[in-house]
């Protein structure tokens, strides 16, 4: 293992890296498996519809937190309860007509599930019907404000009836990769639209009645457009129970002692940088024990403030070279560390990368020398741009795998989010990553990388390739 601690990124502190040779994973960090907490309102902040500059797009639910649709053009449950479904909670047959005609379906069904939870809150789909022509309706940012969705609500405890206005609404079109949730209107045909309320005002309520009010913008004949309810891709894992020999080593104390790890460390020396192969003259990096300033808490001792001053792009240059301390390179290595993003985190302008496994030898798999299956690879980590202010997500950190792999095409690499939990990560929290890497055998498309983060398991791929030669293994983290 390696139990190193890199800190990376700006005001983030403390890593413990741990890696493996051949052994069997377990986490110790099942006790750092943290959950989100609560937030004001009803909704989970990852299931909210975001319409801004960086909401939801054809294949993206939230673009700017790089959450995927598990379906292009949108996650749905139709009235069955079944994903994808085509029975409607709600059907309209709209004939031409003339632009400004309001048209109404009945969403009392659907309302009534959002009023007792059993529907994701607020959120549904507008998809066009089998025979229907395209049509566009005025959404929240038609200039005339009469012309905008309602949700109208009537109760059945004789209490004033209710008009809701969309916190989100945005049609999803797979001819561009951006949001269109700034137009004026809502397109339903080869294309799907999307609309979000606040339905707080009505949780545990008795509905009577509600329905769904679109005026007309244009459309090319008759159109029909069924209501199906948003079912966005958030996964809510639960902790995980720790396994393996990491379980007799809690937050890795003493870990070192196991026999399988071959690197364990962290930075209480002052001469930690003995530890590690290289730690570049350029690194913005110390060992602290506290810095009030940015409320952060230790791990366990001191750990590695990584700091990336405005307009530069170097925090930390280290690593952990297996041939120079072991005497020979792995093939397989499980590698940890703990990481903390501070208070003041906020990278606005791009993103960058995390620790990670690399056998680039000098010679390609890294700053835009593409790999090579007889020359190099490298599979670092990477965080993501922050994404906008208005974004219900801001402020957490979307992380994966940045890979110059021998079947990219790319350049400078490709990106692979670890979105299987849909777990981002909050600032001035402890959180446990994990990677587990396999290398190919030479020539075939078998290598493994798995990723964990708190123990929950962020990214699984069995198809990884780096080599065509046994001269290339596991370099150095």
């Amino acid at each position: 293992m390696i139990r190193s601690g890199q800190g990376a990124l700006r005001a983030l502190a403390g890593i413990v890296p741990v890696a493996r040779l051949g052994a069997r994973l377990g986490f110790a960090c099942a006790a750092l498996a943290l959950a989100l907490p609560a937030q004001a309102g009803s909704i989970d902040p990852r299931m909210r519809l975001f319409d801004g500059p960086d909401g939801a797009t054809c294949e993206y639910f939230n673009v700017g937190a790089r959450i995927p649709w598990r379906h292009k053009l949108g996650d749905w449950r139709d009235a069955d309860g079944r994903p994808q479904g085509d029975r409607p909670y709600a059907v309209a047959r709209i004939e031409a007509g003339a632009p400004g005609g309001v048209v109404q379906w009945d969403v009392t069904g659907l309302a009534r599930q959002w009023s007792s939870g059993s529907a994701p809150a607020g959120a549904l789909v507008l998809e066009s019907m089998k025979g229907g022509a395209a049509i566009a309706f005025a959404s929240r940012e038609s200039p005339d404000a009469r012309l905008r969705p309602r949700l109208r609500v009537s109760l059945d405890d004789g209490s004033p009836a209710i008009s809701l206005s969309p916190t989100a609404d945005t049609t999803l079109d797979c001819s561009t990769v951006s949001s269109l949730g700034n137009r004026a209107t809502l397109g339903v045909g080869d294309v799907r639209s999307t609309i979000a309320f606040d339905v707080d005002a009505i949780a545990g309520k008795p509905i009577a009645r509600a329905t769904l009010e679109l005026a007309q913008a244009r459309h090319d004949g008759t159109a029909i457009v069924g209501v199906f309810a948003l079912d966005p891709r958030v996964a809510h894992p639960s902790t995980p129970a720790p396994t393996g020999i990491a379980t007799r080593f809690p937050r890795d104390e003493g870990i070192q002692r196991d026999p399988d790890v071959v690197f364990a460390t962290g930075f209480e020396s002052p001469f930690w940088r003995s530890d590690w192969s290289y730690v570049s003259l350029g690194s913005h990096a110390e060992a602290i024990a506290r810095d009030d300033a940015r409320k952060f808490e230790p791990l366990l001792g001191s750990a590695l403030r990584v700091t990336i001053p405005k307009g530069a792009n170097l925090g930390l240059d280290m690593g952990y070279s297996f041939l120079d301390k072991l005497g020979k390179e792995p093939e397989e290595i499980y590698f940890r560390y703990y990481i903390r993003f501070g208070d003041d985190w906020n990278p606005t302008v791009d993103g960058g990368k995390l620790p990670g496994p690399a056998g680039t030898y000098g010679r390609a798999g890294w700053g835009g020398r593409k790999a090579n299956a007889r020359e190099g690879w490298s599979l670092r980590g990477f965080f993501l741009r922050a994404s906008n202010e208005a974004n219900p997500l801001h402020g957490r950190v979307g992380i994966g795998t940045y890979a110059y792999h021998a079947a990219g095409e790319d350049f400078f690499g490709d990106e692979w989010d670890w979105n299987l939990a849909t777990q981002l990560l909050e600032r001035n929290h402890w959180y446990c990553l994990e990677q587990h890497l396999k290398i190919n055998s030479p020539g075939a498309r078998d290598g493994l990388l798995r990723a964990w983060i708190a123990g929950v398991r962020a990214f699984d791929k069995e198809d990884v390739y780096l080599r065509d030669t046994p001269l290339i293994k596991i370099e150095k983290i």
